[in-house]
């Protein structure tokens, strides 16, 4: 996270899509599912795998995000968004901030 900050900050491309990214979204996956957080089902541009993340509560349907891998970790992380493309359905970005 914050090596991608610091890219972030200086307008550097690659922000939050670095080498470890590839072990990031697991990591990601794991967290969100030990923390109990909302179930999500991410559909990346960027990644051929549908990411699922959160615990099933079997009482709300999962949330669906489409878009890209480092907007989604910036979601997670409570970064700013802006000028990114994505949707979020079923779900409010407050809800996914792991540090909220």
């Amino acid at each position: 996270m914050h090596a991608g900050d610091v890219r972030d900050a200086l307008g550097e491309p690659g922000a939050y899509t670095g080498a470890g990214l590839p072990h990031a979204l697991p990591l990601l996956a794991r967290v969100t599912r030990e923390r109990g957080h909302l179930r999500l089902q991410a559909d990346l541009d960027d990644v051929d795998e549908t990411l699922h993340l959160g615990e099933t509560s079997g009482t709300r349907t999962p949330a669906r995000f489409l878009g890209d891998a480092a907007t989604l970790v910036r979601l997670y992380t409570g970064r700013p968004t802006d000028g990114t493309s994505y949707e979020l359905m079923g779900a409010e970005v407050a809800e996914l901030n792991l540090y909220g």
